[in-house]
């Protein structure tokens, strides 16, 4: 690679030589080399390649799914921050197969084994959602009933944000297949709890009950809203909704 000199800069290809400018600055180097697309699916040297591109498409059609099939519950604003990490855990999830080969990895694998069940419970989808920490610390969900209990609690100490005027509360049973990508949701109704106002205990469960064919999760949506009269406008802000998994289970 060369440098160009001169007053003018020359962009484009002249015989075997490719021109361009980065930052003000002309640069000459020759054509060809790298790879293409042939090469990658053919050379044996590309084979690494191969197998990482395969298993990335994978997860990468996983993860879509998964965040489609948690809309009802969980609908956050277009993030690059929340897509990279739910790309990473669905990366470490495929991780977990401890069968197939590389390049035949799969997430569905890595979700029956312990570590991978730990990675689903643990993720955190909004690190920004400070409040959701202090509702999963008053509450536990009964997979027998599939039954959330919500402690009764004083909302004075839950900072909520500008113009939010009640928090609303939402649970769901989701059983996704992670091999097939296929999913069905089934909710409860919402409940939505007032800003500086004690709250009794409750419960909520999913209408009507569901027995999980393939991979089931428990997921608490929250999301703060503004009440007017009795129409609801939700909040679009990352650190306004958040989404957890309380329960898994598998058939």
């Amino acid at each position: 690679m060369a440098r160009q000199k001169g007053l003018f800069k020359v962009i484009g290809t002249l015989g075997d030589v490719n021109f361009y400018v980065v930052k003000g600055v002309g640069y000459a180097r020759r054509a060809g080399g790298g790879f293409n697309g042939k090469a990658i699916r053919t050379q044996p040297s590309m084979v690494r390649v191969r197998e990482n591109a395969s298993e990335f498409g994978h997860c990468s059609s996983a993860k879509k799914a998964f965040r489609l099939a948690l809309l009802p519950l969980f609908d956050p604003p277009k993030s690059s921050a929340l897509h990279r990490r739910l790309m990473g855990l669905f990366i470490q999830l495929k991780d977990m197969d401890p069968i197939s080969k590389r390049g035949q990895r799969r997430v569905a694998k890595g979700t029956a084994t312990a570590k991978g069940k730990r990675l689903l419970k643990d993720f955190v989808f909004v690190p920004e959602c400070k409040a959701l920490d202090f509702i999963e610390s008053q509450c536990s969900f009964d997979w027998n009933t599939q039954t959330l209990s919500v402690n009764a609690m004083d909302l004075k100490t839950l900072a909520f944000p500008k113009g939010a005027t009640h928090l609303g509360l939402t649970v769901g049973v989701l059983d996704f297949d992670f091999e097939g990508l296929k999913h069905t949701l089934h909710l409860s109704h919402t409940v939505y709890l007032e800003n500086n106002r004690p709250v009794g205990g409750f419960t909520l469960q999913p209408d009507p009950l569901m027995s999980p064919q393939y991979t089931g999760l428990a997921v608490l949506g929250l999301q703060f809203v503004e009440v007017m009269d009795t129409e609801v406008y939700a909040l679009k802000a990352m650190k306004a909704c958040g989404c957890a998994v309380i329960g898994l289970s598998h058939p």
